[in-house]
């Protein structure tokens, strides 16, 4: 519940307390609000959390102030401290929660983010407004994935916050990849990532998004974007240079019609099974597109984002591509 704040509110107190009682009688409230603020007596901040006719329910010694005995007739003050401001700040403009712990409206102007919703919303002090999407993310960076393979004249850099690879556009499939160590399963990685350029025809692989490797026998399957009109694709190479077919079971031999959304979200999950791979136009709601053997086609060691050098053939534009978010739990 919001802080509630009043002028010039003050009082005495009737009867002396010790340093440890939590109900207080005043000489008069009608200048307080119902509950929910702060007093001072002497030099004591407490909380008020209700008030009933002429008694406080109060905690005490807040703010790192110490509890003490007081005199009857001690002046009582309703006071602004730092500690309301920072409730308010924290609590009162803005929550953070589960969209099921969502607090009831009655705050105007306060703000809701939700950890596992669509949705922005704003207190119009009666209902939630809501506004968005919005997406919780958690950016990666280039030291996350501190091993190139394949790397040629490809480049990596860290853009405000979000990891942007890019890699010279080519004539044939060559995967431009950071890797990073292959995590002990069970585990799942949720991905975000944004295709700066597109082609429009040849090639049939995957023009970005997530891989898994095998450093040894130098297999890799990947899944994300299809070099062939944004379609998504899951494929296996026998090497970062050359497709050796879709993964088995993919929808559409490979291939299958991506939604209209700019935003990719990918979801990789490994429960000591099975691989299985989904995606998403809004984070939240996933379509699973295959579920295989976790050793299907590779034991992977390696797991990490890449780009298609021939993503923009035969136009001859870079393949670019930012990623926003890699969530592993």
């Amino acid at each position: 519940m919001a802080e509630l704040l009043k002028n010039l509110a003050q009082t005495t107190l009737v009867g002396a307390i010790d340093n440890a009682i939590t109900s207080l009688t005043v000489a008069g409230a009608m200048g307080f609000a119902s509950g929910n603020f702060r007093i001072l007596i002497d030099s004591e901040i407490m909380v008020v959390t209700a008030v009933s006719g002429m008694t406080l329910t109060v905690t005490r010694h807040a703010e790192g102030t110490s509890a003490a005995a007081h005199a009857d007739a001690a002046p009582v003050y309703h006071v602004l401290t730092g500690g309301a401001l920072d409730a308010r700040e924290t609590g009162d403009l803005c929550a953070y929660d589960t969209y099921a712990n969502r607090p009831a409206a009655g705050t105007p102007g306060r703000i809701f983010l939700p950890t596992d919703g669509a949705f922005l919303e704003r207190d119009n002090g009666a209902n939630w407004d809501k506004f968005g999407p919005i997406w919780p993310l958690t950016p990666p960076q280039i030291s996350d994935f501190p091993t190139w393979v394949n790397q040629s004249t490809s480049t990596v850099v860290d853009n405000k916050g979000a990891i942007y690879l890019e890699a010279i556009t080519g004539n044939s499939e060559s995967l431009r990849a950071r890797v990073k160590a292959y995590p002990s399963p069970p585990f799942t990685v949720e991905m975000a990532f944004l295709p700066v350029t597109c082609c429009q025809t040849y090639g049939s692989g995957v023009g970005a998004g997530l891989l898994i490797r095998d450093s040894v026998g130098l297999k890799v399957q990947a899944y994300g974007i299809s070099n062939n009109d944004f379609q998504i694709n899951g494929s296996n190479y026998s090497s970062v240079t050359a497709r050796s077919g879709a993964v088995a079971g993919w929808p559409g031999s490979g291939t299958n019609y991506q939604f209209a959304s700019n935003l990719i979200w990918l979801k990789y999950v490994d429960d000591n099974a099975n691989r299985v791979i989904s995606f998403s136009a809004d984070g939240y709601t996933w379509a699973q597109m295959v579920s295989l053997s976790r050793t299907d086609y590779l034991t992977p060691d390696q797991i990490g984002i890449f780009v298609n050098s021939l993503f923009g053939y035969p136009y001859y534009w870079n393949g670019g591509c930012t990623f926003l978010h890699w969530k592993q739990s």
